[in-house]
C-alpha cells in the first residue's frame, strides 16, 4: 500500500460466540419464571476487538465505524451510535414468506473517530428507560425486564453527572446518546465503550430499601467513573497502553468530583484518601511495584497495568497536583488538553504541557510530575530537629515496606531520578502555623532546613493527606501528637487523623517504629466519630489479627478492637438513622464489633438473622452483609442452605452480592469445600464471581488453606474458565495468599509459582510474595510486643471499670 492513497478492503469472516468474558461473547440469565435467556455482548479492552472482527487493534489507530446487526425480531440491538434504520430481512423459505420476516437488520449511524477497544454491540431482550439532558443528549439505562425497576437511580445520576461534566470540561458531550447497560456476565466493574457503557449488574442497578448506602454509593461512583472516560479516554485517548493511567487515573479522580457535585451530603472528597490514596500507598511501597508509565510490548503485559498504580496512584498524584497548582489552574489545564487533542491520541507530556500553559508557564509541571510517573514508589518525609534549636531538617528517602529485610535493594530497578521526588511538602504546628515547601525541585535538593517557633510542641506533616508520601517524626513529636489527639482531636481534619494512623501502622510494619506508637495512637479512637479514621484503623488492626491468628495475638487484638469500638457502638446503635456518612460508619463499626466478638453485638446480630430467617422481620439494608455472615458463621448447614437458596433466587444484584460473601463465612470446612466446588459449575456460581468466592473464603481463617488447595488443584480448569486469563489467575492467587505469614507457606507458594506460568499476573504474585516476607518478619519480631501492648491497655480499662 502506498502512502497518500485510500484503499478499500472487504473481508468475510466467521466468529462463534465464546463462553468467556471477552471478545464477542455469550451471556445468560434467568427471568422471574426461571427460564434461561441469552444475550450476546462485547468486551474488547484491551486487545479483544481482534477476536470479534479483523482490525488494526491498537489505540492510536482510530477509525469511524459503520455497524449493522442482523438479529431476531424478538430481540433488540445496541451499539455505540443511535440506530439509523431498521428493516426486515426477507427469508427464502415458505414459512417465512407466509408469516413474514422473523429477522431484522439494524443499521447504526456512523461513529466518530475512535479506538477499536471502545467499539461495542449488544443483542438482547432487555427493557429501556430514558431521559434527556439539558443539552438534548438522550441518556438510556438498559436492563433485563425483571430488573428495569432498579435502574431509576442510575438514570438520574447519569443525567446529572453528564451535565456537570459538560460544564466542568467546557466541552459538550460529543454523541447524540449515551446508553448504560447491565450485563449479567461481566468480568470488570464496567467498561466505558463510547455511547454504550457496559456494567456489572451490581454497578448499575439499585433497589431502594435493599441496596445499602455503600451499594448505592458504588453505583454512583462507577457511573461517574465511566462517564468521565467519555471525555478523558474516548474523546482524547492515550497513544499506547504504557500511558493507560491517563485514562484510568484521571477517571478514578474525577469520579469523586462527579458524585460530590450531585450528592454533596455524601462528602465524597473526604473518602478519597481512604479509597484511593491509602491503597495506592500500600501497593507502591513494594519493591515489586511499577512506575505509573511503563513500557509494554506484549498484550499479556497490558492487562497487568489495570491495577492500583494506574487507577489509584494515578488519581492520587492528580489530586496532589490540583492542590499544588490550584483548582482553577488544573481545570483550565484539562480543558486546554481536551480541546487541543480531541479525536486524537496523546502521551503524558501533553497533559503536563497543557497544565503548565494554564499557569502562564509559571510552574514546571512536567519537571515535577515526571518524578512521580517515570519511577515507582514514593518518599518518606522525615522531620528532625537540629539539637534543641528552632531549626528543623526536612529530608526525603524512598519508603519500602520490606526495607528492613535482607536482600532488599531500594536502587533496583534503576530509576532516572535515583528515587528522589519533587515533593510539595505541607505541614502545620500546634501554634497554627501552616507551611508548604517544594522539596527536590533542584538537583540533589533532597533536604531543606526550616526555622520554626521554639515553642512548638508538635508538627503534623502532609496536611489533609493530599501529598502522596508518608511522614515520620522524632519520638517526642509522636508522643505530643498522641497527646493532642487524646486532648482535642478536632485540631486535625479527619483525613489528617486517618493519615497519622496509617503512617504509624505502616512505619511499624516496615520496622521503622515500635509497636507502642500505633497502639498508643489508636487509643484516641474511643473519642472518634468520623468514618475515614475508623476505616483505616480497623483495616490495620484486622490485618494484625489475621497475621497473629495462629497464636494469642488474634484474641488480644480482638479484645483491643472491642475496647476501642465500645463507645461509638453504643452511640450509633442498630437503627437506620443519620447522614450518609453516619450510615456508612454504623456498618463499619457494627461489623467490627461483631467480628471482634463484642458480646452484645454478636447476640443482636444472631437474633436479627434468626428473625429474618423465620420471616418475623425484614433486615435493614445497612446490616445485610455482616448479619448474614454472622448467621452463617454461628449457624450450621440449615443456615448456609437458606442463604444459598436466597442467593440463587434473588434478582437484586446488590443483595445477591451480600449473600455470596456471607456464604464464605462458615466455620465448617466441609461446608466451605462444598462452596468452593460450586465455582466449577457456572449454573451455581457465575465465572465473574469465582474470584470473589475464592478470595472471600481465603479471608476466613477456616477457609484459607482450603482456598489455596482449591486454586492449585483446579488450576487448569480455572485458567480455561477465564480464556486468556493469566492475569486473572495471578490476581486470584495473590488475593488468596496475601495473609500468609510463615516460612512454610512461603516455600509452598514459591514452589508452586515456579512451575505455573501466570503471564500478566506475575507481578501480582511477586507483590504477594514480597508481602508474605514482610508478614513473616513482622510476626517474628513484633507478635509478642503486640500482645503485650494491647493487653496493657485492655487490662488498664478493666481495672478502671
Amino acid at each position: 500500500m502506498k502512502p497518500g492513497k485510500t484503499y478499500s478492503i472487504r473481508l468475510k469472516f466467521m466468529y462463534n460466540l465464546t463462553e468467556g468474558l471477552d471478545g464477542f461473547y455469550l451471556s445468560t440469565y434467568k427471568d422471574k419464571d426461571g427460564q434461561v435467556r441469552t444475550l450476546a455482548t462485547t468486551h474488547f479492552e484491551p486487545t479483544s476487538a481482534r477476536k470479534a472482527f479483523p482490525c488494526f487493534d491498537e489505540p492510536q489507530l482510530k477509525a469511524k465505524f459503520l455497524i449493522t446487526i442482523t438479529h431476531s425480531r424478538s430481540l433488540q440491538s445496541f451499539s455505540n451510535m443511535p440506530k439509523k434504520e431498521e428493516s426486515d430481512v426477507r427469508g427464502k423459505n415458505d414459512q417465512e414468506m407466509r408469516v413474514g420476516s422473523t429477522k431484522v437488520r439494524s443499521e447504526f449511524m456512523e461513529s466518530l473517530e475512535m479506538s477499536t477497544y471502545l467499539v461495542a454491540f449488544v443483542v438482547c431482550d432487555f427493557d429501556i428507560i430514558e431521559k434527556k439532558t439539558d443539552s438534548n443528549v438522550t441518556i438510556r439505562v438498559i436492563a433485563a425486564h425483571d430488573k428495569i425497576s432498579q435502574a431509576k437511580f442510575a438514570l438520574d445520576q447519569a443525567v446529572q453527572i453528564t451535565q456537570n461534566y459538560e460544564r466542568y470540561f467546557g466541552i459538550p458531550f460529543p454523541l447524540p446518546k449515551q446508553d448504560l447497560i447491565a450485563i449479567p456476565d461481566f468480568e470488570a466493574g464496567a467498561m466505558e465503550n463510547w455511547g454504550l457503557i457496559t456494567y456489572r449488574e451490581t454497578a448499575l442497578l439499585n433497589e431502594e430499601g435493599v441496596s445499602s448506602s455503600l451499594d448505592t454509593q458504588w453505583v454512583a461512583v462507577v457511573i461517574a467513573h465511566e462517564l468521565a472516560h467519555q471525555w478523558f479516554g474516548n474523546l482524547v485517548t492515550m497513544q499506547w497502553w504504557n500511558d493507560l493511567w491517563l485514562n484510568e487515573g484521571f477517571a478514578s479522580w474525577m469520579e469523586y468530583k462527579g458524585v460530590d457535585e450531585v450528592e454533596p451530603d455524601w462528602k465524597m472528597m473526604d473518602q478519597f484518601w481512604i479509597n484511593e490514596v491509602e491503597p495506592a500507598l500500600d501497593l507502591d511501597s513494594l519493591q515489586s511495584s511499577h512506575p505509573i508509565s511503563v513500557q509494554v510490548q506484549e498484550p499479556s503485559e497490558i492487562s497487568a497495568l489495570f491495577d492500583y498504580i494506574s487507577y489509584r496512584k494515578g488519581a492520587s498524584i492528580i489530586h496532589m497536583l490540583e492542590q499544588f497548582l490550584g483548582e482553577e489552574h488544573l481545570r483550565k489545564g484539562l480543558e486546554i488538553y481536551l480541546k487541543k487533542n480531541k479525536f486524537k491520541n496523546t502521551v503524558t507530556k501533553d497533559l503536563w504541557n497543557a497544565c503548565t500553559e494554564a499557569t502562564n508557564n509559571t510552574k514546571d509541571v512536567m519537571g515535577m510530575m515526571n518524578t512521580w510517573t517515570l519511577q515507582m514508589g514514593y518518599p518518606l518525609i522525615i522531620f528532625s530537629r537540629i539539637g534543641n534549636s528552632s531549626v528543623w531538617n526536612i529530608t526525603q528517602s524512598r519508603f519500602l515496606l520490606a526495607g528492613q529485610l535482607n536482600g532488599t535493594n531500594s536502587s533496583l530497578p534503576a530509576s532516572p531520578y535515583n528515587y528522589k521526588w519533587n515533593v510539595p511538602v505541607s505541614f502545620k504546628t500546634n501554634l497554627g502555623h501552616s507551611r508548604e515547601i517544594l522539596l527536590g525541585s533542584k538537583d540533589n535538593d533532597t533536604s531543606k532546613v526550616v526555622t520554626l517557633d521554639e515553642k512548638i510542641k508538635w508538627i503534623k506533616g502532609n496536611t489533609d493527606g493530599v501529598g502522596f508520601y508518608r511522614v515520620n517524626y522524632p519520638t517526642q513529636i509522636w508522643t505530643m501528637l498522641i497527646n493532642q489527639l487524646n486532648t482535642d482531636l478536632s485540631v486535625f481534619s479527619g483525613a489528617d487523623r486517618a493519615q497519622l494512623i496509617d503512617d504509624a501502622f505502616s512505619l511499624c510494619m516496615a520496622g521503622l517504629l515500635p509497636v507502642s506508637v500505633p497502639v498508643s495512637l489508636s487509643t484516641y479512637l474511643v473519642k472518634e466519630t468520623d468514618l475515614v479514621p475508623w476505616k483505616i484503623a480497623l483495616r490495620h488492626l484486622k490485618s494484625w489479627k489475621a497475621l497473629l491468628s495462629d497464636g494469642p495475638g488474634g484474641s488480644a487484638v480482638d479484645a483491643f478492637i472491642s475496647f476501642l469500638v465500645e463507645n461509638i457502638y453504643k452511640k450509633l446503635g442498630w437503627f437506620e438513622a443519620g447522614t450518609h456518612e453516619q450510615r456508612l460508619l454504623r456498618t463499619v463499626v457494627l461489623s467490627a464489633a461483631v467480628d471482634a466478638g463484642l458480646k452484645d453485638a454478636v447476640d443482636r446480630s444472631k437474633q436479627i438473622f434468626t428473625d429474618v430467617m423465620d420471616n418475623q422481620s425484614k433486615i435493614s439494608s445497612e446490616l445485610q452483609g455482616f448479619v448474614y455472615c454472622t448467621g452463617v458463621r454461628e449457624g450450621g448447614e440449615e443456615e448456609w442452605n437458606w442463604i444459598f437458596k436466597k442467593y440463587i433466587s434473588t434478582n437484586i444484584p446488590a443483595e445477591k452480592s451480600h449473600f455470596l460473601k456471607a456464604l464464605a463465612c462458615s466455620k465448617d470446612i466441609f461446608t466451605l469445600q462444598r462452596f468452593l466446588d460450586k465455582t466449577l459449575d457456572k449454573s451455581q456460581i457465575r465465572h465473574q464471581d469465582v474470584k470473589s468466592v475464592l478470595t472471600s473464603t481465603a479471608m476466613n481463617p477456616a477457609g484459607t488453606l482450603l482456598a489455596w488447595r482449591q486454586y492449585r488443584k483446579f488450576w487448569d480448569r480455572y485458567n480455561k474458565m477465564f480464556g486468556d486469563g493469566m492475569t486473572n489467575m495471578g490476581n486470584i492467587g495473590a488475593g488468596i495468599i496475601s495473609t500468609f505469614s510463615s516460612s512454610f507457606d512461603l516455600e509452598q507458594v514459591e514452589d508452586f509459582f515456579e512451575k505455573h506460568e501466570t503471564g500478566g499476573g506475575k507481578r501480582a504474585i511477586d507483590q504477594a510474595v514480597e508481602k508474605i516476607k514482610v508478614n513473616i518478619r513482622f510476626v517474628e519480631l513484633s507478635a509478642e510486643s503486640v500482645v503485650g501492648e494491647v493487653n496493657i491497655i485492655v487490662n488498664r480499662r478493666k481495672n478502671l471499670a
